[in-house]
């Protein structure tokens, strides 16, 4: 049986790297950066694999590529919250923490999640790195930018 399939953009590109995701901190514009192409990357791999037979399989790949990435990343920025004395980091935590439950939720279920299902998840993909990464990731910028410039200083 074929899936029938809307697509959700017109564009070939479902997100791509944006200045407005700049923090202004090298290794996590690199990191975030790299988040944004990897949900582009599942975008695209639900394109391409949407018609296969096997494209739970396929876009399995990426979900964990992404899940994988994700916690490296959340691990280091949480290493950076946690030093630089955030004040908010309880709460920054605990969304990192919602976003990665929903996403093994996910991975967990792809086996028979359909394609309109895997779309809605790429939406929230989406949303979520242009609500995170550009808006709330912003929030420890300060206490961030004030212990580095104390840490150039002290050596």
């Amino acid at each position: 049986m074929k899936i029938k399939y809307t697509a959700i953009s017109n564009s070939e590109t479902f997100i791509k790297w944006d200045p407005k995701f700049k923090i202004g901190i090298p290794v996590i514009d690199k990191q975030h950066e790299t988040l944004v192409n990897l949900c582009d990357e599942f975008y695209q791999s639900l394109l391409r694999t949407k018609d296969s037979e096997n494209y739970h399989e396929l876009i399995k790949e990426t979900l964990d590529k992404c899940l994988n990435y994700a916690a490296t990343h959340f691990k280091e920025e949480e290493r950076l919250m946690l030093a630089s004395g955030f004040d908010g980091y309880k709460e920054h935590k605990a969304s990192h923490d919602a976003f990665t439950e929903k996403c093994k939720i996910n991975s967990l279920r792809i086996d028979s999640i359909s394609i309109t299902e895997a779309i809605k998840f790429a939406h929230f993909l989406y949303d979520w790195i242009n609500t995170h990464i550009a808006h709330e990731d912003r929030l420890y910028l300060p206490a961030l930018v004030e212990f580095l410039k104390k840490q150039q200083s002290a050596q």
